[in-house]
C-alpha cells in the first residue's frame, strides 16, 4: 500500500512540478539520503559477501595495480552502461510523446515499455559460421 501512496504522490508532484514539494510529497531530504544510503549498504554487503563466496577471495589483500586495473574496467564499463540507459530513456521519451499525439495505442506502448524497463540482461551474439 506504501508503494501506491508514493507512486501517486510522484505522479501528482510530476503533474504540476510548479507546486510546492511539501503539498505533493511527504519526502524530505533526510528521509530520500536515509533511503538511498541505506539501499546502497544493503547492496553492497550482499554483493561483497556474495563475491566473496562465490571467488572465495580475500578481498582485502590484492595490491594496488590490481585494485586500479579492475577499477579502470569498471570504469570503462560504466560508459557503456551509460551511454545504453541515455538511449533508453530516449527511447521512453519518444514513447511518451506518440502517446500524448495518440499515434500508439496504450496495448502497444506498454508492451515497448515493458520491454524498455525490463531486467533483462544483453542478449548473446549470434552464432555466425564460416561458411
Amino acid at each position: 500500500m506504501q508503494f501506491f501512496a508514493l507512486l501517486e504522490s510522484d505522479m501528482e508532484f510530476l503533474r504540476n512540478p510548479n507546486e510546492s514539494l511539501e503539498k505533493n510529497s511527504f519526502m524530505t531530504p533526510e528521509k530520500d539520503a536515509s533511503n538511498i544510503w541505506c539501499e546502497a549498504f544493503s547492496a553492497g554487503f550482499d554483493k561483497y559477501i556474495k563475491g566473496s563466496t562465490e571467488h572465495r577471495t580475500q578481498f582485502w589483500t590484492a595490491g594496488a595495480a590490481w585494485y586500479a586495473k579492475n577499477l579502470r574496467d569498471e570504469q570503462l564499463d560504466l560508459i557503456s552502461y551509460l551511454h545504453h540507459l541515455t538511449e533508453r530513456i530516449k527511447l521512453i521519451e519518444l514513447l511518451a510523446k506518440m502517446m500524448e499525439e495518440e499515434e500508439i495505442s496504450l496495448r502497444d506502448a506498454s508492451t515497448l515499455l515493458k520491454n524498455l524497463v525490463a531486467d533483462r540482461p544483453p542478449q548473446h551474439l549470434p552464432h555466425q559460421s564460416n561458411d
